[in-house]
């Protein structure tokens, strides 16, 4: 694993500290599974990051809610995650035909620390070494597929302008009219607001790469279409997570609440 893919550690301890809370903002009670002496190892310089973890328990918060409303009106649709890290949404959200992209070596502890035979829906996990193989190939198996659900979380401030444009150039190419749900970052919240976290994430060897000013633009440039943003710290607040005077918030601190959020797409229903 990679130090990109160490950062799952990071996202599943913080679903696992926030399942253990009295009022969880996600529930996550499966990310225990990963919280191994190596899971507690990677997460521990991460563990003091108030914001940051609130964010990042939030995010799984907000795609769960979106997931679960499709679920509830197609119990089968399917589902395919690119980046799925230590993802454990086909075990929780009650449906779903589920595709899980990531690192072999990640999958291999995952499949070790949480079974496919214990799934309750439908579930396949396919390993990719994301700089030597093409996605667009292991898709190919799914091709055709209509009105999937894409799922890219704390993926896309990794990737170049250049590698989001492929990323979502395979997908829309082999998933004709699906909705992509992606968490966007702003180039101004990763300089000033993200700060303390890619400080810690530069002691385990890696960084976010430059994000753009408007990183929706990207997705828009391949064909998609934008139909919900929802603020993520906005989302936290109306959770109670987090108290900021609502004046304050759409104002003085519109880069907070603007600056990271969860978008939806959706992709064209064929290639031009």
């Amino acid at each position: 694993m990679d130090a990109v893919a160490q950062t799952a550690y990071y996202c599943c301890g913080v679903r696992a500290d926030d399942a253990q809370k009295p009022n969880p903002i996600c529930g996550d009670q499966f990310a225990q599974r990963f919280m191994t002496t190596e899971g507690r190892a990677a997460f521990a310089p991460f563990a003091s990051l108030r914001m940051p973890n609130i964010s990042n328990a939030t995010r799984a918060r907000i795609i769960d809610d979106l997931v679960r409303a499709r679920l509830a009106h197609n119990p089968r649709q399917k589902v395919f995650l690119v980046g799925a890290g230590f993802d454990t949404r086909a075990y929780r959200l009650g449906g779903g035909d589920w595709v899980e992209f990531d690192q072999p070596a990640l999958l291999d502890l995952k499949n070790r620390l949480l079974p496919v035979s214990e799934c309750p829906v439908p579930l396949t996990r396919v390993g990719i070494d994301f700089v030597r193989e093409r996605l667009a190939d292991k898709l190919a198996p799914y091709a055709g597929t209509r009105d999937a659900v894409v799922i890219i979380e704390g993926v896309t401030m990794y990737l170049t302008d250049e590698q989001k444009t492929s990323l979502f150039r395979a997908l829309r190419e082999a998933l004709p009219g699906h909705a992509l749900v992606c968490d966007m970052m702003t180039a101004r919240f990763a300089e000033k607001v993200a700060a303390p976290f890619r400080n810690v994430l530069r002691t385990l060897g890696t960084d976010f790469v430059p994000q753009s000013p408007d990183p929706k633009q990207i997705a828009l440039a391949e064909g998609y279409t934008l139909t919900e943003r929802i603020s993520i710290l906005g989302r936290a607040r109306e959770l109670g997570a987090v108290s900021i005077p609502g004046f304050l918030f759409n104002t003085i601190l519109k880069t907070l609440r603007d600056g990271y959020c969860i978008h939806v797409f959706k992709a064209p229903g064929k290639l031009a």
